[in-house]
C-alpha cells in the first residue's frame, strides 16, 4: 500500500464515476440495500445480526439522539443535562463514535465538548442504525467505538406508495416539550418525488423531584478520614474548605497583659493562657479565670465551610430551557434503474446548560454574580447522492454521496459570547460493489473529507485547524446458507494543519509551539457466523482499528469551562490502536430469540484527560491529554418473545442486561494516584424490560430500565462518589383513527409518560450528575393528522 494519498485522487475517481452514472441506464439499489443492509432471517434459524441494531423512531419523548438510543443494550446517553445527550457505546463516545446522517458525518463540536448537542430532529427522523462494534473499516478512526447512522427522511430512495402525503404533528407537554411539525411529500408516481419538513420544539424549564444538587454534595464533602473531597466539591460546584479556629473555651485563664495591651495580640489565642499568672517586662500579672472554660476541649476546632458556587434549585431545574427548529427539503429523480437525490436542511438549537456556570469563581467571591451558560447551535447541510447498477464493467452497484456541512456552536456566559467555533466540512464518498462470484461479494470504497475549524471569543481553547482525511477501503463477504464470513481493510490518511490566528496557549501548555501533525492509519476486520442446527448460532469478530488524535487532544489549551477543566493537549501523542474480540451466541425457537455477546477491546495508547494534581485560576483542575494501555470489556444479553393473543392482538416482550468496564492495564504511580484505575463518568450496568401490545389500531408500550449503583469508580486525586441506583419507567399509548373524509386520511392520537416513578435520576456517566438530575415525571399528548 502507499504511504501518502494524493489529495487529487478523490476528485478524479468521483468525476469518472459521475460520468459513468450519467451515461448509464442500468439498475440501482437504494442506500439501505448496500450500506445499511437489513438482515433477512429464515424462520428456522437464529439471526446473525447482533451488534448492528436499527431503532425506529416512535412518538416517544426523544429529547436527544442519546435519549432515543439509550434502550439499546450497550448504549447509553452522555446526558450533559436534559438538552445535550450523545450516544455512548460500550463506554466510548465523542471522537470515538461516528455520527452520520444519511451516510454523511455530522460530527462537529459535539465530538469535542460534551455540552454541545448533536443536531437532531426528534419528530421526523425515521430511524437510527447503531453498529456497536468497531466500524473503522467503513467510517474511519472516528468509528473506532462504533457508529450511528440516521435516516433523516428528507429524500425518497424509492417511489412513494401514494402520489402525495401531508402530516401535521402537534404535541403538548407537561414537564416535557411542546412540538409542532409538518411533513409533505409530492410525487408523480413515475420519476420525481419531493419532500419538505418543518419542525419546532421548545420548553421553558424542566421540573425535578427534589434538589438540583445531589445529597452527597453536602453529606460527603468532608470524608471521615479528614480533609475535603475536592473532586466532589468541584463537580458539585461548591466552595468547600476547612478552617482551623481557636477555641476560646480550651484554656482556663485570660491573659491580663494582653487584655491591657490588645495591640500586641496576634489573634484570639493571644488572649488566653493556661497559667494563673504571667510575667511581662519583669512585671507579674494575675490572670483572671476564663468564664467560658470547658476542661478537656481541644485548643483548635475545625470550621467546615460549605458554600454553593452555583444555585441549588428546588423542584425546578434552573437554566434548562431549549428551543429547536428544523427546515429541510429534498427531491429525487428516478430513472429506469437508478436515482439522483439532492437535499438541503437547516437546524437551529438554543438551550441552557442547567445548574452550571462558566465562572467557577475563586474562594470568597460573590457567587450571586455568577452567570448561566447558554449554547447556540446552527447547522446547514447540502447533500447530493446517487445510486445505480452496472455503471462500469464488473461493477454491480455504485453509490455516490457528497455533502457540505457548516456547523457553528457558541457558548454564552449570560448574553456575552464566551467562545464560538465553526466547523466547515466538505465530504465525498464512492462505493463500488463488484459482481458476485458464487458466494463472494464485496465493496470497494473511496472517501475524502476536508474540515476547517475556526474559533473566536475571549474564552477560546482551540486554535484554527484544517484537517484532511482520505481513505480507501475494501470489504468482502462469503455468504452460505449455513454460514457467512467477512473481511475488510482500510488505509487512511489524516493531516492536521495549523492555521494562522490570534490563539495563544497558556503558560501551563505542554506544546511550546503548535505544529502540523499527520497520521497514516490501517484498520482491518475478520469475522464469521455459523448456524448450529436450526436453533443455535455463533458469531465471532476480530477487529484491529486505529484512530488519530483529534484537534482537542493535540492542541487544546486554556480554560475549557464546559468540562470544568484547564485542558492542555499534547501534539506528540500517538494514534490509538484497538484490538477487539467479540463473541456472540444466538438462540431462536418459535417466537423466542436470545442473544448473548461478550467482548474485549485492548487499547494501545488510549487517550484520556489525566489530572496533574494542580489547580489553576478559578480552581479549575489542570489536566493534560495522556495515553496508557487500557482494556474495555463487558457483555450484553438480549431476549425477545412474541405472543399471539388471538382476538386480543399480539404482545412482544423484550429484556436486556449490559455491563462494561474501562480499566487501565498497567497504570503508572501518577495515574494510579491522580486518576485511579478506572476513569470517572463510566456507564453503570443496567437491566431493562419492554412490552409492546398491538391490536387493530391500538398500540401500547411500557418500558423499565434499572440503572445500578456504580461499582467501578475513578478519581481526580479524591475518590469519585457513586450515586444511588434508579429505575426509569416510561409508557406510550396510541390509537390510529382512519377517516373516510375526502381530504383527511386519518388521525393518530397518543399520550406518553416518562420517569413515571419521579425518580431522582442521575446517570453515573453524566458529567453533570451531581448538579443536574434528569427531568422528573413528564407527560406529552399529541396527534398526527395525515392528509
Amino acid at each position: 500500500m502507499f504511504n501518502r494519498i494524493d489529495s487529487r485522487w478523490p476528485a478524479t475517481v468521483l468525476s469518472g464515476l459521475i460520468g459513468a452514472m450519467c451515461s448509464s441506464v442500468t439498475g440501482v439499489h437504494a442506500e439501505e440495500d448496500t450500506v445499511l443492509q437489513t438482515v433477512k432471517v429464515q424462520a428456522d434459524r437464529p439471526s446473525r445480526s447482533d451488534s448492528v441494531v436499527t431503532v425506529e423512531n416512535t412518538q416517544a419523548q426523544n429529547r436527544t439522539l442519546g435519549n432515543m438510543l439509550e434502550q439499546v443494550s450497550g448504549v447509553q446517553s452522555s446526558a450533559f443535562g436534559p438538552n445535550a445527550g450523545a450516544p455512548v457505546i460500550r463506554s466510548l463516545g465523542g471522537s470515538r463514535v461516528q455520527i452520520l446522517e444519511d451516510g454523511q458525518s455530522i460530527l462537529g463540536m459535539n465530538a469535542l465538548s460534551g455540552d454541545i448537542n448533536i443536531p437532531f430532529d426528534p419528530l421526523f427522523v425515521r430511524s437510527a442504525t447503531v453498529n456497536k462494534s468497531s466500524d473503522s473499516v467503513r467510517y474511519g478512526g472516528s468509528a473506532i467505538g462504533g457508529s450511528v447512522n440516521l435516516d433523516a427522511g428528507i429524500v425518497s430512495r424509492k417511489m412513494e406508495d401514494k402520489d402525495h402525503e401531508i402530516e401535521f404533528v402537534l404535541r403538548k407537554g407537561v414537564n416535557d416539550a411542546d412540538a409542532q411539525g409538518l411533513r409533505l411529500n409530492v410525487n408523480n408516481q413515475k420519476n420525481f418525488s419531493a419532500n419538505v419538513q418543518l419542525s419546532f420544539q421548545e420548553i421553558a424549564h424542566y421540573d425535578i423531584p427534589g434538589s438540583s444538587k445531589a445529597a452527597v454534595c453536602n453529606s460527603q464533602l468532608f470524608p471521615a478520614k479528614g480533609g475535603v473531597n475536592t473532586f466532589l466539591a468541584d463537580n458539585c460546584q461548591k466552595e468547600a474548605r476547612i478552617q482551623q479556629v481557636y477555641n476560646k473555651s480550651s484554656q482556663p485563664y485570660i491573659d491580663q497583659f494582653m487584655k491591657e495591651n490588645p495591640d500586641w495580640a496576634d489573634g484570639d489565642f493571644s488572649f488566653y493562657t493556661n497559667n494563673p499568672t504571667s510575667v511581662w517586662q519583669r512585671k507579674t500579672y494575675v490572670n483572671p479565670a476564663n468564664p467560658a472554660y470547658i476542661p478537656g476541649t481541644p485548643k483548635y476546632v475545625q470550621n467546615k465551610i460549605n458554600r454553593d458556587v452555583t444555585p441549588d434549585y428546588r423542584g425546578t431545574l434552573g437554566n434548562s430551557y431549549f428551543r429547536n427548529s428544523h427546515v429541510a427539503a429534498g427531491s429525487t429523480y428516478f430513472f429506469e434503474q437508478g436515482y439522483v437525490a439532492a437535499s438541503v436542511d437547516s437546524k437551529r438549537s438554543k438551550y441552557g446548560v442547567p445548574g452550571f456556570s462558566m465562572e467557577n469563581q475563586s474562594f470568597g467571591a460573590n457567587y450571586d454574580n455568577g452567570l448561566p451558560v447558554g449554547v447556540d447551535i446552527d447547522q446547514d447541510k447540502f447533500a447530493l447522492e446517487a445510486a445505480l447498477r452496472d455503471p462500469l464493467p464488473y461493477v454491480e452497484k455504485a453509490e455516490f454521496r457528497a455533502a457540505r456541512v457548516s456547523n457553528t456552536s457558541g457558548e454564552y456566559l449570560g448574553r456575552t459570547l464566551a467562545n464560538e467555533y465553526q466547523f466547515d466540512s466538505n465530504q465525498g464518498e464512492v462505493l463500488l460493489a463488484h459482481r458476485r462470484v458464487g458466494a463472494l461479494g464485496g465493496t470497494v470504497g473511496f472517501s475524502h473529507q476536508a474540515r476547517d475549524v475556526t474559533g473566536s471569543g475571549s474564552q477560546r481553547y482551540l486554535p484554527d485547524v484544517r484537517t484532511a482525511n482520505s481513505a480507501v477501503f475494501v470489504k468482502e463477504n462469503l455468504d452460505f446458507d449455513w454460514a457467512s464470513f467477512d473481511a475488510g481493510f482500510r488505509h487512511e490518511r489524516v493531516d492536521h494543519e495549523i492555521q494562522g490566528s490570534e490563539f495563544k496557549t497558556s503558560r501551563n501548555a505542554a506544546n511550546a509551539k503548535l505544529q502540523d501533525r499527520d497520521f497514516t492509519l490501517h484498520s482491518y476486520i475478520l469475522g464469521g457466523a455459523v448456524d448450529i442446527g436450526k436453533l443455535f448460532g455463533l458469531k465471532m469478530r476480530y477487529a484491529s482499528s486505529e484512530r488519530a488524535p483529534d484537534i482537542n487532544e493535540l492542541y487544546a489549551s486554556n480554560r475549557h469551562y464546559s468540562i470544568m477543566t484547564q485542558e492542555e493537549g499534547n501534539q506528540n501523542l500517538k494514534a490509538e490502536r484497538a484490538r477487539n474480540t467479540e463473541l456472540t451466541a444466538l438462540f431462536k425457537h418459535g417466537g423466542l430469540q436470545l442473544t448473548a455477546t461478550g467482548y474485549v477491546m485492548k487499547y494501545e495508547n488510549y487517550l484520556y484527560l489525566g489530572y496533574s494534581g494542580l489547580q489553576t485560576a478559578n480552581r479549575l483542575p489542570l489536566k493534560y491529554w495522556k495515553q496508557t494501555d487500557t482494556t474495555v470489556k463487558g457483555f450484553e444479553i438480549d431476549m425477545s418473545q412474541a405472543f399471539a393473543l388471538g382476538s386480543y392482538g399480539k404482545l412482544s416482550v423484550s429484556a436486556f442486561a449490559d455491563l462494561v468496564k474501562n480499566r487501565a492495564d498497567h497504570p503508572d504511580s501518577l495515574r494510579a494516584h491522580n486518576d485511579g484505575v478506572y476513569l470517572p463518568n463510566m456507564p453503570t450496568n443496567r437491566y431493562g424490560a419492554h412490552l409492546l401490545w398491538e391490536h387493530q389500531q391500538w398500540k401500547a408500550r411500557l418500558s423499565s430500565t434499572y440503572y445500578d449503583k456504580q461499582k467501578y469508580l475513578g478519581k481526580s486525586v479524591s475518590d469519585e462518589v457513586p450515586l444511588d441506583a434508579y429505575n426509569m419507567v416510561n409508557f406510550q399509548l396510541s390509537r390510529e383513527i382512519p377517516l373516510r373524509h375526502p381530504y383527511v386520511k386519518g388521525v393518530e392520537l397518543f399520550v406518553s409518560g416518562s420517569n413515571l416513578l419521579d425518580e431522582d435520576a442521575r446517570p453515573h456517566n453524566s458529567p453533570l450528575k451531581y448538579i443536574a438530575p434528569l427531568p422528573g415525571r413528564g407527560f406529552q399528548v399529541g396527534m398526527t393528522v395525515r392528509l
